[in-house]
């Protein structure tokens, strides 16, 4: 897991690979807890959740963030390019980079995954992965699966993430995708969004997005988490159901899917 700041340059290898591990499982998994949400011949399967879901009743708590999105539709015409990702966390979370280093866009643009850990490693906040359609002309049709890392930014004095897309095959390739985060007044309080460039849809589709926000760090000799919730239940109740993030895609045909993921918590 992506928990400690300290120890970096010896855990690089250990830590590409349990990437690649986590990718495959999270992209292979299904919930019964997930949503479907349909707008004509185009569905979008919503999931997520948070870990652990045993968390304090008043205090905060270190949690991870987990959200996916699969893409379909129905046999025929490639679907829509995906164009923008929206992700509200409920208010009741908290996300602090607080004391975490800042990577900034040209540190990490036309690295692989390896020279991107290189530079930002101690900016790490989460990771994830894409799994996408690829139709280039005059050769058949291949699945490809990259590999995302999300940093802690900073983009026109707000904060950010930046997510950095590596793939392999079928010929290397990055792209780097700014997620900006705003905080408002709605129950959904911390907003995270990021515009996917053309170029990423330009030879093929998009089929399932999987992101994972958690990071746990040293300041000053405190433990500190990037992200943190707690328990709210009432006295007398041992759990409580809440509405824990929003989701949406808009695609460029100008459809947005929007889910609300409602997930249950226990005291601890």
């Amino acid at each position: 897991m992506l928990h400690r700041a300290v120890g970096i340059t010896g855990a690089r290898a250990r830590l590409a690979t349990a990437l690649a591990i986590a990718l495959l499982a999270a992209l292979g998994a299904t919930s019964a807890s997930a949503e479907l949400v349909q707008r004509g011949n185009l569905f979008v399967h919503f999931d997520g959740g948070i870990s652990p879901d045993a968390l304090p009743r008043e205090a905060l708590g270190p949690i991870g963030v987990r959200i996916e999105g699969t893409i379909r539709v129905p046999p025929g015409p490639d679907p829509p390019s995906l164009r923008q990702i929206r992700i509200a966390v409920n208010r009741a979370g908290r996300l602090n980079a607080e004391g975490l280093p800042i990577c900034r866009k040209p540190q990490v643009e036309a690295t692989s995954a390896s020279q991107a850990l290189l530079s930002c490693g101690r900016a790490l906040v989460g990771s994830g992965g894409i799994v996408a359609r690829t139709t280039l002309p005059d050769q058949p049709a291949t699945t490809v699966r990259g590999q995302i890392l999300l940093f802690n930014s900073v983009e026109n004095g707000r904060p950010a993430i930046l997510a950095h897309f590596f793939q392999t095959q079928p010929t290397p390739l990055t792209r780097v995708v700014v997620f900006e985060i705003r905080r408002n007044g709605s129950p959904f309080g911390t907003v995270i969004t990021g515009t996917v460039p053309p170029e990423i849809n330009r030879n093929g589709y998009l089929k399932s997005i999987f992101l994972q926000l958690e990071r746990r760090y040293t300041l000053h000799g405190r433990q500190r988490s990037y992200l943190s919730a707690a328990c709210s239940a009432p006295a007398g109740f041992s759990s409580a159901a809440f509405p824990f993030a929003h989701a949406s895609m808009t695609f460029d045909d100008g459809r947005t899917l929007a889910s609300t993921l409602v997930r249950s918590c226990r005291v601890k």
